[in-house]
This record gives structure tokens, C-alpha cells and sequence, in this order.
């Protein structure tokens, strides 16, 4: 669940967007919709859902970019371009230019006119001003509805993005999504990228329908991006052919780079969800935590506890619980000793990235360890509980240092902790004469679906095979 403090500041934007989409002229209104994108934007930088990659963002915007200069109002908006570092196939834009497209999309893009293709498709609902159009007409109560899911709910931290854009995507409606066919279509053929590429991203999102249905049996999860497009959509395939034509031109442009090479490492899948160690870090992507333990303890994640031991020592080590927080106005000593019956001998109250926190000494139990550390921490209604027991006398110092500093490093999720965090990734290898994608997926260990998910993966689903000399996407 999101910080009270962001789900608070979100609410209270989604109000204004409400109230200044109803009652305000047209120019205040886009001035409006300006600054609440730049709001919503800045919460997802402060949710850490940014993918923090300087050179594929630059590519994304760059591609970005030649199409907001050849849009309907490229003179009076400024377009900006991200990553979102989520695994989810998906793709949104927030109000005043605020255009995202996941690395779990970028993943099955096989080109750069499909990247253009998806970004045009975002710069048209933005153009034709769908969220303002929307919240005038029969579904101006829907962004409360929606920004309550999102503030009240309890998913992962990057659900915020996830959720938000279905809103303003896919309840956009058929009309609306057809209108930002037609003119994502001309703005491609305006910049000089074939239009016929967004028919292409439509292919690799029906196919995940028909992957998650043939090999995983289940509901394909993304959502937004051409959602309300049946298979064959007639009027889709129309809708580009004019848009072209209304562009006038039919001249190609080089492209910007390599896009294979540009997504050569993405991560793949999400983000340590259930929890993580790399080296002495430990993450934990539905909490939206990090924790750092000392340099050189073996750190084990357990089903309920995280424990961590030092080297060459026996007697000491250190845990980490979670447990909710039932009632209010407790603070964080109070739960220590009320709630767990803890006898503090000395202690600290603290601030760790912003949350409440103590750190203690305990007084020692007739015949219990000779020294006792802990500490709690709150965070989204619940404590994190930190223990620490030392036998040795010798190591008290470096035991106590390595407590509190690991205490201490407790923290929000951050730009770049999900990719960190992420041990797969999206490689590119050349196909050798003889490869199947079958082949290719036991070479590199993907499992039992691995031959299907490589063919999903670079456009060759359900039965298509690799040539010799291709470059082939893997996951390793």
C-alpha cells in the first residue's frame, strides 16, 4: 500500500483534477492538466517506478519526441517520455504529456516504428485532451472511483502507475481509442516510421492473450493499450489508412539507434516481490522495502522471519518480523514494550527515511542472552520488528555498530531498487544454424514453456522458429 502521505496528496490531486476538469475553461484546464501530470509524475519518482537507465530513456524520448513535434499541438504542450520500471505489458499517459511505456512492453517490441507506434498511440489520447473529454460527459465520477482503488488498496507499490493508467486508458472507450489510432497513424507517417507498425504492436498484445490462454491457461494480464480492439478490427486498419494519408507524406526516416541493442539487459519479471537478497541487500517489491544488512553476514529469508548471521561468531545474530499495527496513537517504544512485553533498559526514538522508529537496549532475562537489542520501525500500518542477540563479549562493539546501522538502512523503495533487485534479463544472442527456440530455451535454462515464451517473445508466436544469424531475445 502507498504511503499515507502519497495516497493523501494523490486524493487530494484527484479531486482537483475533477473540479478543474468540470468547471474550468479550456485554457485553464490544460493548464490544469499540466500541473497535475507534473504532480502524478513526481509520485511516481517518488515511488521509485522510474526505470533508472539514462541511455534507453533518452533513446525512448528521443523516438518520443519526433512524434510530439508533428503532432496537433506541439506548439502549445511540452511532451516528456519515460520508462516505468514495471514488468506489466502496458503503456499510459498522465494529463499534460506525461507519457509512460513499461519495460514489460519494451521487452516484446521487436523495432523502433513498434516503440513509435506505441508512444503515438499515447500522444494522441493526449492531443485529442480524451481525459479532460472524458470526465465532461457520462464518466466524470470514474477518476474518484479509480484514484480510491489506488489509494485504498493493497497491492504493490508500482500498482499506483498500473492502476492509474487503466483509468485513463482503457476507459477511454472504443471511440476515443480509435481516435487516438488515426491520429498515432498520422503522426507516425508525419515523422517518417510506417503506420502499419501499430497493427504490428497489436499483433504482439493478441498474442499474449493467446499465449496466457494456450500454454499458462489464464487471463492475460496487460490492459490499456489497444484494449478494446477485437482481433480483427476493420475499422481499426481504416483508421490507420486515413490517418496516413491525412499526413501527406510517405518519406522514412532513419531510425534514432538499434533498438535490440537498446533493450540488450532490460530486466525481466518483476521486482523481488516476494523478497530478495543480492549480496547484503535485502528487497521486497510488494512491501516496497529495502534493508541493509552488514557487509559479509549470511543473510536467509525465511517464510515469516529474515535472519542474519555473522561470519566466524557463534551466539549472535539478528531478525526482522512483520506484524500489523492494530489501533492507533501507539509510538513505536509503546509497541516495543506494550505490545511485545519488551523490558527496554535504554534506548532512542528515531527517524528512518521518514518512518517512525526506536532502537533499545534490553535488560537481560535470568538465563537469556547476554545482550539484547531491538527495534521497530512503521511503515503502511504495520511494524517492522528488529532483534539482535550477542553472546560473545568480544564482538558487543561491532554487534552493536552492525544493529544499528542496519536499523538505520531501512527504507522506502527507490529509483533503480526494482531493477536492482531484478536477477533476469533480456539478452541477445545469435541464432546458430540448427536453433530452435525449444533449443535456445534449454540452453539457457527458461523451463518447460521456455520454447512458447521465446516465440512470444520476439514476435513468432505460436509456431515460428529462428534463422541462422538472427539476433534472438533470451532470458538469462
Amino acid at each position: 500500500m502507498l504511503p499515507i502521505a502519497i495516497r493523501s496528496r494523490l486524493l487530494a490531486y484527484g479531486f482537483l483534477l475533477l473540479a478543474g476538469l468540470l468547471a474550468a475553461t479550456d485554457a485553464s484546464a490544460q493548464l490544469g492538466e499540466v500541473r497535475m501530470g507534473e504532480r502524478m509524475h513526481n509520485e511516481l519518482v517518488e515511488a521509485g517506478m522510474i526505470y533508472d537507465d539514462e541511455v534507453l530513456t533518452a533513446y525512448v524520448a528521443e523516438v518520443g519526441q519526433r512524434l510530439a513535434a508533428v503532432s496537433q499541438d506541439h506548439r502549445r504542450m511540452e511532451y516528456h517520455f519515460f520508462v516505468l520500471d514495471d514488468a506489466a505489458v502496458n503503456a499510459m499517459a498522465f494529463p499534460g504529456g506525461y507519457i509512460y511505456i513499461s519495460r514489460g512492453l519494451l521487452a516484446y517490441l521487436e523495432n523502433e516504428s513498434q516503440l513509435a507506434a506505441v508512444l503515438g498511440h499515447e500522444v494522441g489520447h493526449v492531443s485529442a485532451r480524451h481525459v479532460a473529454r472524458q470526465q465532461r460527459g457520462r464518466r466524470a465520477t470514474s477518476i474518484l472511483s479509480v484514484m480510491a482503488g489506488i489509494l485504498t488498496g493493497s497491492g504493490a507499490i508500482y500498482q499506483v502507475g498500473q492502476a492509474y493508467g487503466q483509468m485513463l486508458v482503457s476507459g477511454y472507450g472504443r471511440e476515443m481509442e480509435l481516435e487516438a489510432d488515426a491520429l498515432g497513424a498520422e503522426y507516425l507517417a508525419r515523422a517518417g516510421y510506417d503506420p502499419n507498425a501499430m497493427l504490428q504492436v497489436l499483433q504482439v498484445l493478441k498474442d499474449q492473450e493467446l499465449f496466457a490462454a494456450q500454454v499458462q491457461q489464464r487471463r492475460p494480464t496487460y490492459h490499456g493499450l489497444y484494449a478494446t480492439h477485437p482481433r480483427n478490427d476493420q475499422r481499426l486498419h481504416e483508421v490507420i489508412r486515413l490517418g496516413a494519408a491525412n499526413a501527406g507524406t510517405e518519406e522514412y526516416v532513419e531510425p534514432v539507434g538499434d533498438f535490440l541493442a537498446m533493450i540488450d539487459g532490460l530486466p525481466w519479471g518483476d521486482a523481488a516481490a516476494d523478497g530478495v537478497v543480492r549480496g547484503h541487500r535485502y528487497y521486497h517489491g510488494r512491501l516496497g522495502i529495502v534493508i541493509d544488512f552488514p557487509e559479509g553476514w549470511n543473510v536467509r529469508d525465511g517464510a515469516t522471519t529474515l535472519t542474519a548471521v555473522p561470519p566466524g561468531i557463534s551466539g549472535a545474530a539478528m531478525t526482522v518480523e512483520l506484524q500489523a499495527l492494530e489501533g492507533d496513537g501507539k509510538t513505536p517504544e509503546q509497541f516495543l514494550s506494550g505490545e511485545l512485553g519488551l523490558e527496554i533498559a535504554a534506548g532512542e526514538a528515531l527517524e528512518v527515511d521518514g518512518m517512525p522508529a526506536y532502537l533499545g537496549v534490553l535488560r537481560r532475562a535470568e538465563n537469556g542472552p547476554r545482550l539484547q537489542l531491538a527495534a521497530t520501525a512503521f511503515k503502511d500500518g504495520r511494524a517492522y520488528i528488529f532483534r539482535g542477540n550477542n553472546q560473545e563479549p568480544s564482538f558487543d562493539e561491532a554487534f552493536i555498530e552492525g544493529f544499528s546501522e542496519t536499523v538505520g538502512s531501512f527504507r522506502n523503495m527507490r529509483q533503480g531498487d526494482r531493477s536492482a533487485a531484478t536477477e533476469t534479463r533480456v539478452v541477445l544472442v545469435e541464432a546458430r544454424p540448427g536453433d530452435t527456440f525449444e533449443s535456445l530455451a534449454r540452453r539457457h535454462r527458461m523451463g518447460r514453456d521456455g520454447g512458447d515464451r521465446l516465440r512470444l517473445l520476439n514476435g513468432r508466436f505460436p509456431r515460428g522458429e529462428p534463422r541462422a544469424g538472427d539476433r534472438v531475445k533470451v532470458l538469462r
